[in-house]
């Protein structure tokens, strides 16, 4: 039998200010791995976990110096394996052929930097001859080609509004930017299209597809057998009318598990995944938004919910014996309460369209939450409390120093009618 030794393994985890890479640190640092975490960002939170080994300041990826520091980092520190972000691996596209033996992700270039393009995936999922089951759980969708014609009213107006107009950076001619954008109207889209084809070679049009952010998570070995599967659904997100999961709940959808897989199985697609769709609790109907081929931001809830997966994907990439694919504890709520949650409530009392007795609604939830010991927040783990306090402490700083340059700004922009303060002060004297 194979003894496991994590303490003689060394695991780079970059882009340490993430909240998945937090989470990753802490679940490789806790089932004892020797965890070196690097960020370009000197405040970044996972360079100050307890769960960190070591943990080092890099140059940011655009510099030309980073693959080189890079190289002489892994050998000075004896790193066996590196848990890649999207960010990663695209910054070191150059030399994934000499890094790929310590990445645990498909050996071809293609097949991993195909999972990070919306447009590449679409045409893998869209391109089929024939129809495997899936088609009708995808957006409605237009893929437009600078070098085509524009598509017509009618097709733009079938897709049904309001409208996703979407590309990858690495199709942008004239700088490192992806495009994301929603219209109202057709004429909004074409004017969208007309401006962006200029530089974008190819464009996705999407129409808009109804219910509540959910998603299945998976974790894939070299083989693409499943090491770990979960899912998710979101209760609150930022801003409130969709944006990131900031409250989720463990949970289950079978359907959306399996087609979650096969989509991922025919793009080949190896390691972690996160599989967003959209769900409509009424129909039961579920359509892909998009792939995140890296560790998800909601990480901590499958750590609480008992699925260990950075633990077990490492495991896995050293051969160690295999276990089972743990079942998540269904029901476990996690949420991201600074400034994550909390920008949820200012979302709603800033949004005119809610009313003062929902706004009163959304702040009781607000604060309930801090007292349900059902619900867990993601920086507050056990043994690594601090980062939840670090985090909470700049984001109130944060609230303040605002509130101080509006106060400031107030002040310096006295209406003429009316005296300045400290004028109206004196006459009162």
């Amino acid at each position: 039998m194979t003894s496991i030794d994590r303490a003689s393994r060394t695991v780079l985890v970059p882009e340490a200010h993430a909240l998945g890479a937090i989470g990753v640190i802490r679940s490789l640092g806790r089932a004892g791995y020797q965890v070196v975490a690097i960020s370009s960002e000197p405040s970044a939170l996972g360079l100050r976990s307890s769960f960190a080994s070591r943990s080092a300041i890099a140059p940011p990826y655009e510099a030309p110096e980073y693959i080189p520091w890079l190289r002489e980092f892994i050998a000075a520190h004896g790193v066996d394996l590196i848990i890649p972000s999207e960010g990663f691996l695209l910054a070191i596209r150059s030399a994934f052929a000499t890094l790929e033996p310590l990445l645990p992700v498909a050996s071809d270039a293609d097949t991993v930097y195909r999972a990070f393009s919306k447009v590449a995936v679409a045409e893998a999922l869209l391109g089929l001859e024939s129809d495997p089951g899936w088609r009708g759980m995808l957006p409605p969708t237009l893929i437009v080609q600078a070098c085509a014609p524009l598509p017509s009213d009618e097709a733009i107006a079938r897709l049904g509004g309001p409208y996703y107009v979407k590309s990858d950076a690495s199709l942008n001619s004239r700088q490192n930017s992806a495009l994301l954008h929603r219209c109202l109207t057709v004429d909004e889209v074409r004017q969208v299209l007309s401006l962006k084809l200029e530089t974008f070679e190819t464009i996705l049009v999407q129409g808009f597809v109804p219910g509540v952010k959910a998603a299945v998570a998976y974790c894939l070995d070299e083989q693409g057998s499943v090491v770990t599967r979960s899912g998710v659904l979101g209760i609150r997100t930022t801003p409130h009318h969709g944006g990131m999961m900031t409250l989720r709940e463990a949970w289950s959808h079978p359907r959306m598990e399996e087609i979650g897989l096969a989509w991922l199985r025919h793009l080949a697609w190896r390691g972690v995944a996160m599989v967003e769709c959209k769900w409509d609790p009424e129909s039961d109907r579920f359509w892909l938004i998009e792939i995140n081929a890296r560790y998800w931001g909601y990480l901590h809830l499958d750590l609480y919910a008992g699925v260990d997966v950075p633990r077990l994907q490492a495991d896995r990439y050293f051969g160690w014996p295999r276990e089972e694919p743990p079942t998540p504890r269904l029901g476990v709520r996690c949420r991201h309460a600074f400034p994550g949650d909390a920008g949820w409530l200012l979302s709603r009392l800033k949004d005119p369209t809610v009313l003062w007795p929902a706004k009163i609604g959304s702040c009781l939830r607000f604060l309930a939450d801090f007292a349900d010991v059902r619900c867990r927040a993601d920086l507050y783990f056990p043994a690594d409390r601090n980062l939840y306090w670090i985090e909470a402490g700049r984001y109130f700083r944060s609230l303040l120093q605002g509130l101080l340059r509006r106060i400031r700004w107030l002040h310096n922009n006295t209406p003429p009618h009316e005296p300045h303060p400290q004028q109206a002060g004196r006459k009162q004297e």
